[in-house]
């Protein structure tokens, strides 16, 4: 009976459903199939600009020749790094419920429940936004670690030099960067709880009024805070990098992933990798900032200060912008990466690290 009744449905929805199986079979395709071979193209051309450029600074003798090298190799990090934003925005968009506050601010009964509501919404909008800048900065720091390890080894001889084994080792470390959209959810986590304690130090409620500075020094005591959970105290290799090595790593390869990924830990468990996070962090919550005080400003002139909740909307609104590869105003993800390479502390800490020499 339930088998017939399935198979009259088919038969009377048959096209329906061959469609249907036609986009799923493709979405399917896509993923599982497309998608990973396009990002095996993208990291071997990646590998190729990287090899390159190293070569090109040891076939130069002067330090300007190395010194392009140097600035040739960051600049493939952040193109790496920001191609790996839009998935991080797509866990960001489920991590984060500002439709679900707006339902129950609706949906809330009497003055004092809505007030309520309207600041729990308040910390949901504040910590889409601080977490936004946290795993955008975090995210460009961590592929700086990883290609300048990595690009000091490849440089040798340049890339017709190198074997196909050696190429495989670092193509599969540098894929493990990617372990970072795995932690996403501890991040928002620690974002949101460092904010609601931030509002409540500060006295920010959606009523208060503030401005471009109170928003900026805001953002950067939450993620400062939300350091001392995630980062502090050596914790960085953990929420960053695998504990072991999956079936994505072939056996002949693992050695040296290991030895690689064994030396990114120890910079990410460095007190200097903090430092340099909270200087990059800061200096990106200034210019958000900035964007946060435009967007209200409208091209009037005006700096405020204006109501917390009138930056509701510019607040998720620019969390999704400093997290999408594709745009190019001032301050979409391009500008936030060329105001993070424009760190000094951040180009002594990538000189350094890229200057270390390799282990053996």
């Amino acid at each position: 009976m339930v088998l017939g009744r399935i198979w009259n449905f088919a038969k009377r929805h048959r096209k329906k459903l061959i469609f249907t199986t036609a986009i799923v079979g493709g979405a399917y395709i896509t993923w599982n199939v497309v998608l990973p071979k396009l990002q095996e193209r993208l990291m071997k051309k990646l590998l190729a600009e990287l090899t390159q450029g190293a070569a090109g600074g040891q076939a130069g003798s002067t330090e300007e020749a190395q010194r392009k090298s140097f600035e040739h190799k960051q600049k493939v990090s952040d193109a790496y790094a920001r191609r790996r934003l839009a998935a991080l925005r797509a866990k960001q968009n489920t991590q984060f419920a500002e439709e679900a506050c707006t339902a129950r601010l609706k949906a809330a009964q009497g003055k004092e429940a809505k007030f309520e509501a309207f600041k729990a919404f308040q910390v949901e909008c504040l910590a889409k936004a601080a977490s936004a800048v946290y795993m955008f900065h975090l995210a460009l720091l961590l592929h700086r670690v990883g290609f300048n390890i990595a690009g000091r080894e490849l440089g040798v001889g340049g890339i017709e030099s190198q074997s196909d084994d050696k190429m495989d080792v670092h193509e599969s470390f540098l894929q493990l960067l990617g372990h970072m959209e795995d932690s996403s959810a501890r991040i928002a986590d620690a974002i949101r709880k460092a904010v609601r304690d931030c509002v409540v130090e500060f006295g920010v409620e959606p009523t208060t009024p503030v401005g471009q500075k109170a928003l900026e020094k805001l953002i950067v005591k939450s993620c400062r805070e939300a350091n001392k959970e995630l980062l502090a105290e050596s914790k960085g290799a953990s929420l960053l990098l695998p504990d072991n090595l999956d079936e994505t790593v072939a056996q002949a390869d693992r050695p040296g992933v290991k030895r690689l990924l064994d030396e990114a830990r120890d910079y990410l468990d460095s007190p200097h990798f903090l430092q340099v996070f909270e200087v990059a962090a800061a200096r990106g919550a200034q210019l958000f900032s900035q964007g946060l005080e435009q967007e209200l400003a409208g091209g009037t002139g005006v700096t405020g200060p204006w109501p917390m909740a009138k930056f509701f909307g510019p607040l998720t609104k620019l969390a999704g912008s400093i997290l999408d590869d594709s745009g190019d105003g001032d301050f979409s993800a391009q500008a936030f990466t060329r105001y993070f390479a424009e760190e000094p502390r951040l180009a002594e800490f990538c000189e350094g690290l890229f200057l270390q020499s390799s282990r053996t």
